[in-house]
């Protein structure tokens, strides 16, 4: 049977692995990464950054609040990133570097391992913009129906 631990305290061993080893894997929580990262269904592999971090890149970084956060960097500016996840809309502002503890090296999904220099992934990125003005458009259309449909039944 497995244990579950909290982040909170798995977080002194991900940092500690990270400098040891390069890398640490856990299965990861949420849906702001959807439809690449499903909740607590797939695997994420951490490495310790070894190059600048860029636009696109998956960074595991801890709020000044203490939550763990996996997004993708949207925009860097000067020393502090604007981060978001792919199934959110609003940006997070001023990340700054000595709160990202790793970045994302590779998923696992069904026993797959899917890699962040794959190009399937890598045209997911370059496509990812438009992906995200058909999904807003979607489903800004859709929610305008749902609206219209309410105030008929209310008439």
């Amino acid at each position: 049977m497995s244990e579950k631990i909290s982040l909170n305290e798995m977080a002194p061993l991900i940092r500690e692995t990270l400098e040891k080893n390069g890398e640490v894997t856990f299965i990861s929580a949420g849906r702001s990464m959807l439809p690449v990262i499903r909740d607590r269904k797939d695997a994420v592999t951490l490495v310790k950054p070894k190059r600048e971090i860029k636009p696109g890149d998956i960074v595991f970084y801890q709020r000044d609040n203490g939550q763990f956060i996996l997004h993708r960097v949207m925009f860097v500016n000067s020393d502090k990133y604007v981060m978001r996840g792919d199934n959110q809309w609003d940006n997070e502002y001023n990340i700054r570097r000595d709160q990202i503890i790793g970045v994302l090296k590779c998923f696992e999904r069904n026993g797959k391992i899917h890699n962040v220099t794959d190009r399937d992934y890598l045209m997911y990125v370059k496509l990812l913009p438009l992906i995200r003005f058909f999904r807003k458009t979607y489903y800004g259309f859709k929610s305008k129906v749902y609206k219209f449909v309410k105030y008929l039944v209310k008439r």
